[in-house]
């Protein structure tokens, strides 16, 4: 069994094993869940506590991330010589708690946390010869802007809509609901894009059918943040036009038309034969008959032919009434293309080769005729446009003269110091002015009719897919003309919006289109 002084000297060991343990294991202190939640843009703390009676003034604490398989120091202190060095991804954004260093508190405080941030981080405290460390999990999240529901397509089918949304992370949930808060049965299409900044953009679509709830609600969920942004829109039912009672009447009234004629000439056939059989004495009663109803054949054929008449009658006005909603869906659809555009405060000189121009004094002793050029002082926008479509509207008021369109950029005489643009009509800028009460195109000097230009604001789309740019009179949603670009072969050209500005008058103004029409956010 042993003297009772090697167990004495056992239990004495046993005892000293303990205790270190306790210590050892007691050191650092971590909250129950070691995972945190950082918002990106934000600060967040990662905490780490030493759980001890005496914390000397030499000590070291160092917080390392595990990047895969490499080991990042992201800020260190030192006691000895009291400093602290970062690395260089994180210089500017962490900091200790220097006035809690006595109490246990080695906390880091990580600024303006970034989508890379995420990860695993390690807190290692070390003093007399002893060195103690402890896992923090760190989880990053940010919560995204609005969603916004554009109408992309129309088509008999139903109506194609796209919902957008950025800045989120990690990947949302995205739901598309009816007007009950259910989860709509169409199926979508979604796809997320990890934008520069390390956050995500949202795109999804899909087709609202006939006969659905016109109610939609496209929901972006973050359930690591358990947050959600949504937006609601009530399509229109113009959308899904009914057929015309007028138009049944009058097919109905065709199938009975044909149906009497049918009738007529089975009877005229039955007749014929009877006629053939039958004595002469017969044959003139038969006739007589026939007569008879050869007249009411010709009447039944005329009203065949009104009702036909009636019914292309009918067909036209269906058409017209067609093209009105085809027109305003293309106007609808250019609108949803709007930017917002900001103009330059200095003023730059274009050169008109149209009459009535409004411009500068001109020193000529004669009036000037239909070709005679006229410089005007304009305003140009900011921002250019090398690809895709762009709509912005102009508010030009109850002006007499003015200008507006898009002009394209001429490197040559950016170069040479010019600080205008000129030539023939239509090579170096596309637009409608007005002069003396009258609207010209600058596409073969075309007159626009006055009846056309009934309000204050118009729409302009530049479309570098099609090559073409489209003037509308925004309030009647109306195309007044369309121009044609006759694009360069230099791959970078630049078109630029400007609007006229002319000393003594109300500058017109350019302003933003916030919702696309008609849809309609509740």
């Amino acid at each position: 069994m042993g003297s009772p002084f090697w167990w004495l000297t056992a239990i004495h060991i046993l005892t000293f094993q303990c205790r270190s343990c306790l210590i050892t294991g007691q050191f650092i202190s971590s909250p129950p869940n070691s995972s945190i939640i950082g918002v990106i843009g934000e600060g967040v703390v990662l905490p780490c506590h030493v759980v001890a009676d005496n914390i000397p003034e030499v000590f070291s604490v160092q917080w390392i991330f595990h990047e895969q398989s490499q080991k990042i120091m992201v800020s260190r202190y030192d006691g000895k010589n009291k400093k602290e060095k970062q690395d260089e991804r994180y210089q500017g954004r962490t900091e200790f708690f220097h006035s809690e260093f006595r109490v246990g508190n080695m906390s880091l405080r990580l600024k303006n946390v970034r989508s890379s941030d995420k990860g695993s981080y390690t807190c290692a405290v070390s003093f007399n010869d002893t060195y103690h460390d402890v896992l923090i999990e760190l989880q990053v999240a940010a919560k995204g802007g609005v969603p916004s529901i554009f109408l992309r397509s129309h088509m008999k089918q139903g109506i194609g809509l796209t919902c957008h949304a950025t800045g989120w992370f990690p990947k949302p949930e995205v739901i598309w609901l009816d007007g009950q808060g259910q989860v709509r049965k169409e199926l979508s299409t979604t796809k997320m894009t990890m934008m520069p900044a390390g956050l995500y953009s949202v795109v999804t679509s899909m087709n609202l059918k006939p006969g659905s709830d016109m109610e939609v609600c496209c929901r972006i969920v973050n359930n690591l943040l358990n947050t959600m942004s949504e937006s609601r829109v009530l399509i229109s039912d113009i959308f899904f036009p009914s057929i015309s009672k007028w138009l049944i009447i009058f097919l109905v009234i065709l199938c009975l038309s044909m149906v009497l004629i049918s009738t007529v000439f089975s009877k005229l056939r039955s007749n014929h034969k009877k006629t053939v059989s039958s004595d002469l004495a017969v044959e003139d009663a038969h006739v007589h008959g026939a007569r008879k109803d050869l007249f009411l054949v010709s009447e039944a054929q005329l009203g065949y032919v009104k009702a036909k008449m009636d019914m292309e009658e009918v067909k036209s006005k269906l058409k017209k009434r067609f093209e009105r909603l085809k027109a305003k869906l293309d106007f609808w659809e250019a609108r949803s293309h709007a930017v917002p555009i900001t103009v330059n405060p200095d003023c730059r000189v274009l050169e008109l080769q149209v009459p009535g121009a409004p411009g500068v004094e001109s020193h000529a002793s004669e009036p000037a005729g239909p070709n005679t050029p006229s410089t005007v002082p304009i305003l140009v926008a900011k921002e250019g446009f090398a690809a895709g479509k762009h709509y912005w509207e102009v508010e030009v008021g109850q002006q007499q003269d003015w200008v507006l369109g898009v002009v394209r950029e001429k490197g040559r005489q950016e170069e040479e110091g010019e600080d205008s643009w000129g030539g023939l009509p239509g090579e170096d800028y596309w637009a409608l002015h007005r002069s003396q009460g009258e609207i010209f195109s600058s596409e073969g000097d075309r007159r626009i009719e006055k009846q056309q230009m009934r309000n204050s604001v118009l729409g302009v789309l530049l479309d570098l897919e099609e090559g073409q740019v489209n003037f509308y009179e925004a309030e009647q949603m109306a195309l007044m003309v369309r121009m044609p670009l006759r694009l360069g072969k230099e791959p970078a050209e630049m078109f630029y919006p400007f609007l006229s500005k002319r000393e003594g008058t109300l500058t017109p103004l350019i302003h933003p289109v916030l919702i696309p029409v008609p849809l309609q956010a509740l």
